[in-house]
């Protein structure tokens, strides 16, 4: 804006003591003030301007004032519980219809889709009125409907062509997503990924659809991943997390077979990847404080792997591939994370090789040997690097080695191996023990 004041500034600029001494007292004053609040005015735009909202500023997570637990009951979970079950009735009225030849596949397919719609719509009606929470409620519901629906037509129904059914769920989370980010509403994504997880296990077809599965819930996963990209919605994230692990649960004990072996071990992975790569985003682009389940998701990602990875790989494949998902934590927590994320990584990725060696090696000495040698050369690297975490993490992988070489390992050899053993963990440890007595990092001082 041009500033106004700036008429009063110039004959005051050019000698105004002058000026002055001329006027009448009572201009005079009045010019003193007006420039004055010239002054005034010139800060306060200066301190606006410093004080502008940067375009790279984290984003800062709003608070607001907590409700009664009376009042979230009421609102929020008997809404959550509310939505739940019509969608399941949803659910149940699509196979009932159908099995009852009350009305065709087609007629079915589009009732859910006008539903799915007419659904929505009356939540835009009811949160433009300032019921929020209802609203939104049955928004989610809405897309929810019609997530069951695709699935429906192109599974169950075999009206659509699965790339088509699969197209729609794609155009379907990337608008959800996009909704939610515009509303800053993490209630709507909660909702749409609870529909989205909750429609293979309400529409089960009795069918093995392992591709079909896999890519349905690949994508939603990647719906979660472009949300928290802009938002810092944990919620939606323990949310997705639960409904991937339900559904790959689900499908493994009752359609898993020898075959599908490396088509799964690919879902694991992609699983494992979506769940590591959205706490990394959520941690580097928004500034929110240390929040417990920011740091658990990647370990129980990884624990989900390890269970699954071991139960269809042979050991000696299961061990490469863990090494390789740990190798990966440990360049993810040494270039995109910081803080108590960085620890979480780096911790899970030590844990997962360490764990994984004992299956190839059936727990023999050697595991031992292996342990020791990478807890040596961790400490060496948190020395080297300066890193107290990498160095705290590799002296409790020694100090689980110490005591399997002491419980396990000395019952199971021989005199003279056991020997060999003890001087090779003494000289190991010996060593150790010199690094930290140099003290070249100053930690005494500390």
């Amino acid at each position: 804006m041009p500033r106004l004041y700036l008429f009063w500034r110039l004959p005051l600029a050019a000698g105004a003591s002058n000026w002055r001494q001329g006027m009448n007292p009572d201009l005079a004053q009045l010019a003193r003030t007006v420039e004055e609040l010239s002054r005034r005015v010139e800060r306060l735009e200066a301190m606006i301007a410093q004080r502008a909202v940067r375009s790279d500023r984290p984003y800062i997570v709003p608070t607001s004032p907590r409700a009664s637990l009376e009042s979230r009951v009421g609102s929020q979970y008997l809404n959550r519980a509310g939505v739940i079950a019509l969608l399941v009735g949803i659910a149940f009225f699509l196979n009932w219809a159908f099995v009852n030849h009350w009305i065709g596949p087609a007629a079915i397919v589009a009732v859910g889709f006008i539903a799915g719609i007419g659904l929505f719509a009356l939540g835009e009606w009811f949160r433009r009125r300032r019921y929020g929470i209802f609203g939104l409620s049955l928004e989610g519901l809405g897309i929810a409907a019609v997530y069951l629906t695709l699935w429906a037509a192109s599974e169950y129904y075999g009206i659509l062509l699965p790339w088509a059914a699969f197209g729609g769920m794609v155009l379907l989370t990337t608008a959800t997503a996009f909704v939610a980010v515009i509303r800053n509403s993490e209630a709507l994504a909660i909702f749409a990924a609870i529909g989205g997880f909750g429609t293979p296990l309400l529409l089960s077809t009795g069918r093995n659809l392992e591709s079909e599965l896999f890519a349905y819930v690949l994508v939603l996963c990647a719906g979660m991943v472009l949300t928290v990209r802009f938002r810092p919605w944990l919620g939606l994230m323990a949310t997705s997390f639960a409904g991937a692990l339900a559904v790959s649960v689900v499908w493994f004990v009752n359609y898993y077979r020898k075959p599908e072996q490396i088509e799964t071990a690919i879902f694991f992975v992609l699983l494992l990847a979506a769940f590591t790569v959205a706490p990394i985003l959520v941690h580097r682009r928004f500034a929110r404080p240390r929040d417990p389940l920011l740091l658990l998701i990647s370990p129980a990602s990884m624990l989900m792997f390890l269970l699954g990875a071991g139960t269809i790989l042979d050991s000696e494949t299961f061990l490469w591939v863990v090494q390789i998902a740990a190798v990966a934590f440990l360049v993810a927590s040494w270039r995109f994370a910081r803080g108590e994320l960085q620890v979480s990584l780096f911790v899970t990725a030590i844990a997962a090789s360490a764990a994984s060696i004992p299956v190839a090696l059936d727990a023999h000495w050697t595991t031992s040997a292996i342990w020791l040698s990478g807890g040596v050369a961790l400490v060496i690297v948190g020395f080297l690097k300066k890193l107290p975490f990498v160095r705290w993490g590799a002296l409790g992988l020694i100090v689980v080695t110490v005591l399997k070489v002491f419980i396990y390992d000395l019952s199971n050899l021989g005199q003279g191996y056991r020997i060999l053993a003890l001087s090779i963990l003494g000289v190991a440890l010996l060593s150790l023990s010199f690094l930290y007595q140099r003290d070249w990092l100053g930690m005494r001082k500390q």
